[in-house]
């Protein structure tokens, strides 16, 4: 055990050597990585958040539920026992048709053009109305409910208005498959450079190859350095992807803070995400092995001993 874990010890130490004597060809190939991370990971970011907001703005959904102009204290006190025993309704409150009336004539007030129209009203137009906040923000649950207060007696009209929030539901369902696909895009791409990256290593290591086989290694034994490089150049790019990312969001933020105040609300993107940093070096690694993989198996093959 102790000896395959000094092989591997030994290995690694090699290859980081060997990166250290081509820095910069190794940031340039962590470079291109991270980038290719990056993209996704900003669309990620702003999809996840984004969908944050939208339930935040959500549970500030109201259904307005008008009663009938004719209907009496008696008819409302049992519409607001109906309401008080649904557990779909999360709170309601009451707003009698008179405290409407006088809302309405205050705010007429200040409009002398309203003014004269509501003077020449004879009697209270106004309904009672309870306002309710549903428990649920799913737009499918909130019409199931609106159409189960439309049924109660009393009940003239049911207002809910969440045709905003399908649009967007499907926008933000929209972009969820477009980082999926520019990830697959962006994962081939990175299978090519890093194949490509090994292939050239294994040119210019082609006589050790050669000796290393003549000797009796296997090709897993020639394989173990270039895996482990292109595992390396995943965990650069991978790092390097987040530290851009976090440099991205306090660059966002700035904006995102200008626009959630605009809805009184202190919403930003977190500097820290990590469930995404670890998936990104997760993946990134992957990847690095992956396209190592691929390349040095072809390539070790196709190395003829004369």
């Amino acid at each position: 055990m102790n000896n395959w874990l000094n092989q591997h010890i030994q290995t690694i130490k090699l290859v980081l050597g060997r990166m250290q004597n081509n820095a910069l060809s190794t940031f340039m190939i962590s470079l291109v990585i991270a980038v290719a991370l990056c993209v996704p990971g900003l669309f990620y970011l702003g999809v996840d958040h984004l969908s944050k907001f939208t339930n935040h703005m959500q549970d500030e959904t109201e259904i307005s539920l008008f009663l009938k102009l004719d209907a009496d204290k008696d008819a409302v006190t049992e519409i607001g026992e109906v309401l008080a025993k649904n557990d779909s309704i999360k709170n309601f409150h009451l707003v009698t048709k008179e405290n409407a009336w006088q809302a309405l004539k205050s705010k007429a007030e200040a409009d002398n053009e309203t003014d004269s129209k509501i003077a020449d009203l004879e009697k209270n137009p106004l309904p009672d109305a309870f306002f309710i906040q549903a428990k649920s923000t799913e737009p499918e649950t909130l019409e199931a409910l609106k159409k189960e207060l439309q049924s109660i007696p009393g009940v003239e009209h049911v207002l809910l208005n969440t045709d905003w929030a399908k649009r967007l539901s499907a926008l933000l369902a929209l972009g969820k498959k477009i980082i999926l696909f520019v990830t697959a895009l962006l994962a081939v791409a990175l299978l090519v450079i890093i194949g490509n990256t090994i292939r050239m290593q294994i040119l210019t290591q082609k006589d050790e190859v050669i000796v290393s086989k003549l000797i009796g290694a296997t090709n897993s034994f020639i394989r173990i350095p270039f895996l482990y490089a292109g595992i390396l150049y995943g965990l650069f790019g991978g790092l390097l992807a987040i530290i851009m990312l976090v440099l991205a969001v306090k660059v966002f933020n700035l904006s995102v803070q200008q626009l959630s105040s605009l809805y009184s609300s202190d919403f930003s993107l977190p500097l820290f995400n990590g469930q995404l940093f670890v998936g990104i070096i997760g993946f990134a690694i992957f990847i690095g092995w992956l396209g190592s993989y691929l390349a040095v198996s072809r390539s070790i093959a196709s190395i003829k001993i004369n």
